[in-house]
């Protein structure tokens, strides 16, 4: 009746003994068991630990969802998130393709049930995960005698193998499960209910079932009487040992655990207390994924300002928001790494540790978290350039309008500047005047020049902001630099000839009155004539005081200085000069006929004998004389 494969197979071998060295560790692990039942059991509930552990720790995070589960499901769903957007940030653009990255980081796979969920249930011990393997390297999941399976209903169990099938890593998961059913101290009605429960739901792979049969002399009857088990009852492998020796056989004995006859040290308070630990080290991480993901979501519906302070502004805020995503990367690496420390500060939690995968699930999560980190910082520079020229193309443009107006108001003032002067004194004043404008254009033009290397800098940077943005702005700076310096230039030049006119005009007039006053002084005479006329001479002459050889050149020269404006006030002049100079022509000649007429001669004329006039009275007598009283 015993099937080859699937009915009991009995054999009288006796288990093997273990070393005296396996059997220390028995009683050691036996008793930590123990130790660790009582401590679990008194007080609170493991769950209520858990959350107590949670809460008081300073950086814990909830938000509402289910706390991820860690090992490598840590590095299959958290580090998955962190993984997914470091590898966006290092292949994608700082704020151009965020949304690509975003896509990656939103792929995220979430666990049903948490150790929160089921640390009541695995505080029974309904069904382990020691860490042990089969020969071909798959995870072996343990249902222990406790005879307690019966009070599990369907959907803690469930609960619980959905939780303890996500523990191995992704690659552990796709090689498959093998079970281990122990039901020595039970009966055949609990391992059908046990094999009932797996056909019916179990969310992994499953390569095989290994079932420790009921060892009761009425069970081992009762077995050999009315159990029959078929190949169709069940789509897994399924194996009935009769012994430990039969599973032994099958299983090394290194990958089983001291309640099998294994040398496997395990402590199922020291893995539920390591679970723990290692999901509060996954929500630290999951949160860090959230507010990167928040980061670069804002960076993403990010609309850069027009205003360089609401760029300033934004800049600030960025950096703000940067250095606290930056502590808690460093907050929950530390936090790892502290944990990682306390797991390997014993030698056997360490073993255990890294059979049951802690130790590497939390060495991989440091590795990327500073990955991560690495990667966040090179995407910071580059989000940190694109936020600078940003600011500076703001600065650009807020230059270019400030440089345009002040521009727009040279030009006006050039334009309204159409006074050169009437006397040598107002034209002085317009030169001075419109040189200190000058001054000022040469201050805005230093302006001028440091907005257009910045403006340089940006058109050098064509992959952020394209030729045409820029450049046109700086031709038109140029252009009306080079407006307004002409038309300054232009006008200096004109009121320096002016100037030089009015000075010319202001001498001319002295001299035309000059020459009139000494016309009007001459009397003509001849006795004079020759100093009048050396005078006269000498007043031409004195045309050499304002750089003319003689008035004639006073023509001439007017009419090269002559503008629309001064025409009237210069023909005036010149008919001044042409007058004096004739008057003064005119006379000259006089002078000299009148220094050239011979003299006239003196003629003798004999004189006549004067006749003595006399009085009216007659001559005076003096006899007719009194005499004078003293």
């Amino acid at each position: 009746e015993n099937d080859a494969e699937l009915l009991p197979t009995e054999s009288n071998q006796s288990p093997p003994k273990p070393t005296q060295n396996i059997a220390r560790q028995h009683q050691q692990i036996n008793q930590h068991m123990v130790d660790s039942q009582i401590s679990v059991s008194s007080g609170a509930s493991t769950q209520t630990a858990f959350f107590q552990s949670l809460t008081n720790s300073p950086s814990h995070y909830f938000g509402g969802e289910h706390l991820q589960h860690t090992s490598d499901s840590i590095t299959s769903n958290i580090s998955l998130d962190i993984e997914c957007a470091t590898n966006a940030i290092s292949l994608q653009g700082p704020m151009e393709k965020t949304s690509s990255l975003l896509e990656q980081m939103s792929v995220k796979i979430t666990a049903a049930f948490s150790i929160a969920d089921v640390a009541d249930l695995l505080h029974s011990q309904h069904i382990i995960i020691s860490g042990g393997r089969s020969p071909e390297g798959c995870p072996l999941i343990t249902f222990p005698d406790n005879n307690n399976f019966h009070l599990l209903e369907e959907a803690d169990y469930k609960k619980i193998i959905h939780y303890l099938t996500s523990v191995p890593s992704l690659q552990d998961a796709d090689l498959g499960f093998q079970l281990i059913v122990d039901r020595r101290k039970d009966r055949w009605t609990s391992v059908k209910t046990v094999l009932q429960q797996i056909s019916a739901y179990f969310p992994g792979i499953l390569n095989a079932v290994y079932v420790l049969r009921p060892s009761g002399l009425f069970q081992k009857a009762l077995s050999e009487v009315s159990s029959k088990f078929s190949k169709e009852d069940y789509k897994f492998r399924l194996v009935i040992c009769s012994t430990l020796s039969d599973l032994h056989e099958i299983i090394d004995i290194n990958q089983l655990t001291p309640d099998m006859g294994g040398g496997l040290i395990y402590s199922h308070h020291e893995w539920i207390q390591q679970r723990m630990s290692l999901e509060k080290f996954s929500s630290l991480t999951h949160k860090v994924s959230e507010e990167l993901d928040s980061f670069l979501q804002a960076i993403h519906d990010l609309e850069l300002p027009n205003s360089v302070e609401s760029t300033r502004k934004l800049l600030d805020n960025q950096v703000i928001k940067y250095d606290l995503l930056k502590m808690e990367i460093l907050a929950a690496a530390k936090h790892g790494e502290t944990l990682l420390n306390n797991i390997k500060s014993t030698q056997e939690l360490k073993e255990f540790s890294e059979r049951t995968g802690n130790i590497s699930a939390i060495e991989r999560l440091l590795v990327q978290l500073e990955e991560t980190e690495r990667r966040f910082d090179d995407f910071w520079h580059a989000h940190w350039d694109s936020l600078e020229q940003c600011l500076h193309l703001r600065i650009f443009e807020q230059d270019f309008h400030k440089i345009q107006n002040i521009f727009a108001g040279h030009i006006k003032s050039i334009a309204e500047m159409t006074e050169i002067g009437e006397s040598a004194e107002r034209a002085s004043e317009l030169l001075e005047t419109t040189n200190d404008l000058y001054k000022v254009f040469q201050n805005d033009t230093q302006r001028v020049n440091q907005a257009l290397l910045l403006g340089q800098t940006l058109i050098k940077s064509q992959e952020t902001y394209p030729w045409i943005i820029v450049q046109p702005k700086c031709d038109e700076l140029n252009r009306v630099r080079e407006l307004i310096e002409l038309r300054l230039n232009k006008r200096l030049d004109t009121l320096a000839k002016n100037h030089e006119l009015m000075e010319r005009v202001e001498s001319a007039n002295q001299w035309c009155a000059n020459g009139v006053e000494l016309l009007a002084s001459q009397n003509m005479e001849k006795s004079s004539a020759s100093a009048d006329l050396a005078e006269l001479l000498d007043f031409i002459a004195s045309a050499s005081d304002f750089k003319l050889s003689s008035p004639s050149e006073f023509k001439q020269i007017f009419l090269e200085s002559t503008t629309p404006e001064t025409k009237a006030l210069v023909s005036q002049v010149l008919q001044r000069i042409d007058d004096v100079s004739l008057m003064c022509d005119k006379r000259i000649a006089s002078l000299k006929k009148l220094a050239l007429k011979p003299p006239r001669p003196v003629q003798q004329v004999t004189p006549e004998p004067a006749v003595p006039l006399q009085p009216l009275g007659g001559a005076p007598h003096f006899m007719r004389l009194r005499p004078i009283k003293v």
